[in-house]
């Protein structure tokens, strides 16, 4: 995979879209003191390259879903990617690694009760083929959910 090097425009870009996904580009360009074309394409090019997406971000708590969890899962040998893509189809999970440690998988779900979150587990997760066991962390409260990482800028 190419790295995408980003200058101080690309970072400002990032991060003003970070804050209000609608910010006009114009605004932008004003801010960095460069045309809203150039702000434009910069966009584009890190769109492009991957660095940037665009997404509408859903609250599952507003939506009813009070029983988020973290789930460690152990894979028999050879396993991973098999049990990786059928994990990945179920629309409880919102993230699913790969890991080394206890576990070869973790991910995060979201389900509306301990109810939903037990059926999940026992009828869903548990019957794929390859599963050894899981290992389930209840979410109680979250301190910090950021979708604002970006990089720092690069040491002289």
């Amino acid at each position: 995979m190419m790295q995408t090097q980003m200058d101080e425009l690309d970072r400002l870009i990032l991060q003003t879209l970070q804050q209000d996904g609608r910010t006009p580009f114009t605004h932008i360009a004003r801010q960095a003191g460069v045309s809203e074309t150039t702000v434009r394409l910069r966009y584009r090019a890190l769109v492009e390259a991957g660095v940037i997406r665009t997404v509408g971000i859903v609250d599952p708590y507003a939506l009813g879903f009070q029983a988020p969890a973290i789930v460690g899962v152990t894979v028999a040998p050879g396993q991973v990617d098999e049990v990786a893509r059928r994990i990945a189809e179920l629309p409880e999970v919102s993230y699913l690694v790969v890991t080394l440690g206890a576990f070869e998988l973790v991910m995060e779900v979201f389900c509306r009760d301990l109810s939903h979150l037990t059926h999940f587990l026992l009828h869903q997760i548990h019957q794929i083929p390859g599963v050894r066991s899981t290992q389930t962390l209840m979410i109680v409260r979250s301190y910090k959910l950021s979708y604002r990482w970006s990089p720092l800028p690069e040491s002289e």
